[in-house]
């Protein structure tokens, strides 16, 4: 008998629905009442699940997952899984899995656009250029006075925090496009293989410092976690030279958004390019809108034409994947499979 899939909202690109209907039967959740959802949700295997669809249908919280007795996966529909209880999902034995890699070319690509942006002062004279309506002249931008002469990257230092797909392929670039030195903060990686890529490595949270106070670009490239909520606050930004730059094109949460604007507004680094927020989306009238020395895109980082077949094909792989009792490459709670492998009613 084939398993069931549930679809709350088609998926980025129809290949990743074409993927799933050769294994399994597809359901679409659209236009559903709530009671219908609900008795849907007692017969499927597996969730695509997204943040927006109304309650339950993505089964992000626990009540909604109870709802599922049949329940194996859930299967992010992008990079992250934020709004999916993964602890309540591994204690019923469900798989959370993700996306992660379909997306890390564009996100590195704007991480170091907003880099250039800032450097250059490519977004401040944009915007004089749009508020007057007419040439301003380059003294504008340049001398002692704000936003001070604009700089190169070339041969400047770059920190990453997270170094997982997107923060190797920034790295890569930045080497080979600006001879930057690169250091990497990645409690997870292996130093002798990035020794290979030419970063200097830092695992320890007390090695974290250092690395931000001899970075002229920091760029956030992590989950958003319960180790990574926070990670860069008053202290971190304390540290840094108030020459340099933060990036984030992670998550909004790694962040601390109290300290980053006091750390703005004070001069204690020279600006930000955010392309994430914490809350997301940000407010109306919000103080870093007011601010010269940000630049601000709304989470567009990882959203290009090219990618969305990616994301589509790698969430159904994945949940195919743990339908068919296969071990997963992105599962988000390793911890679960031998439970789940159990509920499959298989022998480990």
């Amino acid at each position: 008998m084939r398993k069931r899939v549930l679809l709350p909202v088609p998926m980025l690109h129809p290949i990743g629905e074409e993927l799933l209907r050769k294994e399994v039967d597809v359901i679409l959740g659209t236009n559903l009442d709530a009671e219908a959802a609900r008795a849907l949700l007692a017969e499927v295997h597996g969730v695509y699940s997204v943040p927006g669809p109304p309650d339950p249908l993505p089964c992000g919280r626990a009540e909604h997952m109870d709802l599922a007795p049949k329940l194996e996966v859930i299967a992010g529909g992008g990079s992250g899984y934020e709004w999916i209880d993964v602890a309540a999902a591994t204690e019923r034995g469900i798989a959370v899995v993700f996306a992660a890699g379909s997306q890390y070319t564009a996100v590195a690509e704007h991480a170091l656009g907003l880099m250039l942006s800032l450097a250059k002062r490519i977004g401040h004279s944009d915007r004089v250029f749009h508020a007057e309506g007419r040439y301003q002249p380059r003294e504008l931008y340049t001398g002692d006075g704000w936003p001070g002469f604009p700089t190169e990257i070339e041969g400047k230092t770059l920190g990453i925090l997270g170094y997982g797909f997107i923060g190797r392929e920034l790295a890569r670039k930045c080497r080979a496009a600006f001879g930057m030195t690169v250091l990497a903060y990645d409690p997870y990686f292996d130093p002798i293989e990035a020794d290979r890529h030419g970063v200097a490595l830092a695992r320890r949270p007390e090695e974290l410092p250092e690395l931000l106070g001899h970075s002229d670009f920091v760029v956030l490239c992590l989950p958003l976690n319960e180790e990574t909520r926070h990670i860069v606050g008053a202290a971190e930004l304390e540290v840094m030279k108030p020459t340099a730059y933060l990036i984030n094109v992670s998550r909004g949460g790694t962040v601390d958004p109290d300290a980053l604007l006091d750390a703005l507004r004070d001069g204690a680094i020279a600006g930000a390019g955010l392309d994430v927020f914490d809350p997301e989306p940000l407010p109306d009238a919000h103080p870093l809108c007011a601010l010269e020395n940000v630049v601000l895109t709304a989470h567009i980082g990882g959203w290009v034409e090219e990618a969305m077949p990616r994301l589509a094909q790698t969430a159904a792989r994945e949940m195919l994947a743990v339908l068919r009792g296969e071990r997963p490459l992105r599962l988000a709670n390793p911890e679960v499979w031998p439970r789940l492998r159990q509920r499959q009613g298989a022998t480990l």
